[in-house]
């Protein structure tokens, strides 16, 4: 019997930035949304498509088996995991943030990623998500995190 996971993102073509990655790091001018499913990650990534997003600025992360590629951003794992959030955990709120995701991924949601390099990405990726119904979403910046919708 196949995995589901393979047979839905065997010919996957609109979302990569999350492949062959065993964890990711905090991330940085990234918007991260919680949808409910892989399909509907999916037809997500695909409607960032249609918007002017390449497949390099789309990442999906499905359920659990994905939520442990979280752990080093949110200092879950390991002593260097620790030294990468070490500012994080000094009174800023991407980790617990981080870790909302994570929990959505443990729960069964799927996050989708979307790299925003200009204003003008940000705010075509904002309203592309807000369309597909998906919540929390979040822009990491650089030096700012802010909640766009919760």
């Amino acid at each position: 019997m196949r995995d589901w996971r393979l047979s839905l993102f065997d010919d996957m073509k609109s979302a990569k930035r999350f492949d062959n990655q065993e964890s990711l790091p905090l991330p940085a001018d990234q918007m991260l949304a919680i949808v409910n499913d892989a399909q509907s990650a999916v037809y997500v990534a695909e409607m960032l498509n249609q918007n002017g997003f390449t497949p390099d600025d789309i990442g999906i992360l499905v359920g659990p088996e994905d939520a442990r590629k979280l752990d080093a951003a949110t200092g879950a794992k390991g002593i260097f995991a620790k030294i990468l959030t070490t500012g994080v955990d000094m009174g800023d709120k991407d980790t617990e943030y981080i870790k909302q995701y994570r929990r959505a991924l443990i729960n069964g949601r799927s996050v989708i990623g979307v790299k925003v390099k200009t204003e003008d990405m940000r705010t075509k990726a904002r309203q592309t998500l807000k369309a597909v119904h998906a919540r929390f979403i979040t822009f990491f910046g650089q030096f700012v995190t802010e909640v766009l919708d919760a």
